[in-house]
């Protein structure tokens, strides 16, 4: 014989799907969800000598960066870069093995417009 709707759509008990184990299994994996952020969430001592984190200096290698004039600055170093009509503030790093100018800020403290003009013009 043919089910009828009425008997086929039996309401079903939420916890008969669980299971018996279903509370002890929920709270493994709840436990497990807030201890694992734990090592991620750790961080490195700040190294002494100030070099960024991940840095490991080779022996017998210079690490610098320079400038547009070809002038030599140390890591950490902090300079004021002018590209066109921006200007920045930048420090040296190390980006991998590389370094590199970093962008700390815009404009420069003690640079104006006017003293950039006067550079422009030709001398009398």
């Amino acid at each position: 014989m043919a089910r009828g709707v009425a008997e086929s759509a039996r309401p079903v008990k939420a916890d008969s799907r669980a299971g018996p184990g279903y509370p002890f299994a929920m709270k493994r994996c709840l436990a497990a969800l807030l201890l694992l952020p734990g090592p991620a969430l750790a961080q490195a001592a700040p190294d002494p000598a100030g070099r960024p984190e991940g840095f490991a200096p080779m022996e017998g290698v210079e690490y610098y960066c320079t400038d547009a004039d070809g002038a030599r600055h140390e890591i950490g170093a902090v300079i004021c870069i002018t590209a066109g009509c921006d200007t920045w503030l930048a420090r040296c790093g190390m980006s991998l093995n590389n370094p590199t100018w970093r962008w700390v800020q815009d404009g420069c403290p003690g640079v104006s417009l006017h003293d950039r003009l006067k550079l422009l013009q030709p001398p009398v």
